[in-house]
């Protein structure tokens, strides 16, 4: 088997983070990638954030995740100054390749769960935060829409486009509930519907208001919201290494209901 950098950039990457397997016929047997991404904002102890993707024969995989991860612990060493976390994905049953990535370092400490609550009729308890407001839209004007991008942009570390967001807007039940300061935005949610239940699609705090009520109280609001529109459960799918999310959630009445994907990972720095 031969394993070589791709030829032809792959999805952006440069050459030197992508990898392709050969064998002896040199006929392709797969390739795997590193994607690299600074996350400040929603992972700070670790925001150097390495992801190893690897799409191959069997025979392939692990010379080629091998070489992928050589390369992410190359990358977080070149940035000494921001702990980093190399990932992957791996499929909750797919013992074979855990056991594969085991081998390689990384260790099963991290999932997306989904969380889910049975919804129950009843005032909001939550008190809402001094000075402000509630407001309910559905991104309809193109400015709102303009911001609320790129707020999610530099919150998760992504580059969601106007496609994307319509895709979101065209969900059944989709809207947008925000608490608002007097100097501004203090959080917003977006939530939708998935055959009958309620979605905690997005929920992010600005930063001079996390650890105020802010969440807490967006999730009552959409409480309310999906009891209005006939939705009796609802369901929210967080990473576990967010803790502050998971404890939202919890916060919130959600309950761990399944791991819909395994995140093994290793830590560095």
């Amino acid at each position: 088997m031969i394993i070589r950098h791709a030829s032809e950039p792959i999805g952006g990457l440069a050459l030197e983070d992508t990898f392709v397997a050969y064998d002896d016929l040199e006929d392709e047997l797969g390739q795997a990638t590193v994607q690299q991404t600074m996350a400040d904002m929603i992972c700070p102890a670790r925001p150097h954030m390495l992801l190893v993707r690897a799409k191959c024969a069997p025979e392939a995989r692990d010379a080629l995740l091998g070489a992928a991860t050589a390369r992410a612990l190359m990358l977080a060493r070149m940035v000494p100054d921001a702990a980093a976390r190399i990932y992957t994905q791996c499929a909750p049953e797919d013992q074979e390749l855990m056991g594969a990535l085991t081998a390689l370092g990384y260790k099963d400490d991290d999932g997306l769960v989904r969380m889910r609550r049975v919804l129950q009729r009843g005032p909001i308890v939550k008190p809402l935060p001094a000075q402000c407001t509630i407001v309910r839209d559905y991104l309809i004007d193109e400015d709102e829409s303009r911001f609320f991008l790129e707020r999610y942009n530099a919150m998760f570390a992504r580059e969601r486009d106007v496609a994307w967001l319509n895709g979101l807007k065209n969900l059944p039940d989709f809207a947008r509930l925000l608490v608002v300061a007097p100097t501004g935005l203090a959080g917003e949610m977006v939530t939708w519907s998935d055959q009958g239940r309620g979605v905690v699609g997005i929920i992010q705090t600005t930063p001079a208001w996390q650890r105020k009520g802010v969440g807490s109280y967006l999730m009552e609001l959409a409480r309310i919201y999906w009891l209005e529109r006939g939705l009796r459960e609802a369901y929210f799918d967080v990473w576990a290494r967010l803790t502050g999310a998971v404890r939202l959630a919890a916060t919130s009445g959600f309950r761990p209901d399944e791991m819909l994907m395994r995140y093994p990972g290793i830590d560095v720095g």
